[in-house]
């Protein structure tokens, strides 16, 4: 078994093993403890730095957050290669193209890897059962959420036509190295092993809390609670959504009052006011800078007027930088870029920019109540909801803000859009969170004018409502490799 642990160690080049394994001879290592499997696990498994923006904010450029703007001439060359991508062309990630990159689906199924090892071998480890089911529980979750991502990068939407029959993405559930060229999954079966995992993983987890980590790059039992309210949001599924959101609620309820902020930089992933975090996901200090070739739109922008909230109120998460995005409007004529508030985590150790937290799952509940409401007409439901968008408002606006009550809102339809609009300006920027919510809220129709940077000539790109695009393409080269995975047209293999 150990030999053939390390031709799996050899195949997942990503661990770093030379400081905790024991070395019986050149070619064969010989991992033994719970210890040896744990750094395995944080070091193949869990999100590295490279992959932050990833986890993060690779789709933005996607969505009606985005515009394009002239830009300095050291970022001209991005803004070309990015140019695929903001105009959703289907050669963005190939070589022809915008290049060849395989990272949105190469980067997730590498973790998938890593945490399939940890499952398979855990038990055979020596040292504590409680540690060991907390660590299987860390690796389930974490390969729910990879799943998440891949299948809302290349599968289409759960609640689009028969999920049952659209394509998703090829489930790997075992480090068998093979070479079977993998058939996609259709999208119920991977959300069905999204919620498995996510289920099985919270379980294991909350039996070995004792042997939790208190680090918050480490994941603890709330967080499988919290994704799996967000899963389930994609599925429709607004009962359960109540019920995760409230299991993460009823333990961790806290919002960082953005009012009482004592310093100009801090925000909600700031070290020094980390009150609403569940988990934090690291990522390059260079990832936490400008990503000039875009700017954020004038849509979105427009959300935080106060339109929608009482009169002589500010919304700190745009006013002042004490949130997860600082927007920089344009400042040197014509350039404009993002600045990315990103802060170090303990002792300044990590940039973080993304994870999971409170907000989320307050906004997950609002929408699910919402949903309810609309369907049922319990008008209860409608007061929890707005009970929920309240807390999250009076934690983000300035001093005198006043409850909206049921008579600011005509019908069920107006609190909903309310409730939308709030979650976009809350979790812009942030775990990809636009893109996928376009995709489950009926992929609209999208436009974007890319600006040239010599004469400033507009360009008009359109993405249709209900677009093929809104599934992204798989890699050139990937489906080089494995010709089994085709391509989908409104969920339709062809």
């Amino acid at each position: 078994m150990k030999s053939k642990l390390f031709l799996l160690f050899l195949a997942l080049c990503f661990i770093q093993c030379d400081d905790f394994l024991e070395e019986q001879s050149q070619s064969e290592v010989r991992p033994s403890t719970v210890s040896d499997m744990e750094k395995i696990l944080e070091s193949g498994a869990y999100p590295t730095e490279e992959m932050g923006a990833l986890m993060n904010r690779k789709t933005e450029i996607f969505t009606d957050n985005v515009r394009s703007n002239i830009v300095e001439a050291g970022y001209q060359a991005q803004k070309e290669n990015e140019m695929w991508r903001f105009r959703w062309d289907l050669l963005m990630f190939n070589e022809d193209g915008g290049g060849n990159d395989i990272s949105f689906w190469k980067v997730p199924y590498e973790r998938i890897m890593g945490c399939n090892l940890v499952l398979e071998y855990i038990d055979q480890m020596a040292g504590s059962d409680v540690k060991k089911a907390h660590i299987k529980g860390e690796s389930y979750v974490l390969r729910g959420l990879y799943y998440y991502i891949l299948v809302n990068f290349f599968g289409v939407p759960y609640n689009y036509g028969d999920p049952t029959i659209n394509s998703g993405v090829p489930l790997k559930l075992n480090t068998g190295v093979t070479d079977e060229k993998f058939k996609r999954n259709s999208v119920a079966e991977c959300y069905e092993q999204i919620l498995e995992d996510l289920e099985t993983g919270t379980r294991l987890m909350k039996e070995g809390q004792e042997a939790q980590s208190n680090d918050v790059l480490r994941l603890r039992y709330p967080v499988g609670w919290a994704l799996l309210s967000r899963v389930c949001l994609h599925m429709n599924k607004w009962d359960e959504v109540i019920c995760y959101a409230d299991s993460v609620l009823d333990i961790h309820p806290q919002l960082f009052e953005m009012k009482s902020a004592t310093s100009y930089s801090s925000g909600v992933y700031d070290s020094r006011t980390p009150m609403e975090l569940l988990w934090c996901c690291v990522e390059k200090d260079e990832d936490t800078m400008a990503l000039y070739p875009c700017s954020p739109s004038e849509e979105l922008l427009d959300l935080y007027v106060l339109y929608d909230i009482k009169e002589g109120l500010s919304d700190l998460r745009i006013v002042t930088s004490n949130t997860f995005a600082y927007f920089v409007k344009p400042t040197w004529g014509d350039y404009a870029g993002i600045y990315v508030n990103s802060k170090k985590g303990v002792n300044g150790t990590y940039w973080v920019n993304g994870g999971i937290r409170t907000a989320e799952v307050y906004l997950n509940r609002a929408e699910a109540y919402i949903r309810k409401y609309i369907e049922t007409h319990n008008e209860e439901d409608a007061y929890l909801a707005l009970n929920d968008l309240n807390e999250l408002r009076r934690n983000r606006l300035s001093a005198g803000y006043v409850d909206m009550t049921m008579a600011d809102f005509t019908n069920a339809d107006e609190l909903l859009e309310f409730c939308l609009r709030e979650r976009r300006r809350e979790l812009c920027y942030e775990g990809n969170h636009r893109w996928f919510d376009l995709r489950r809220l009926g992929m609209p129709e999208i436009t974007h004018i890319f600006l040239d940077n010599d004469n400033g000539h507009e360009t008009k790109y359109v993405l249709q409502k209900n677009d093929s695009r809104y599934v992204l393409p798989i890699p050139g080269e990937v489906l080089r490799r494995n010709p089994n995975l085709t391509e989908i047209v409104n969920g339709n293999n062809k």
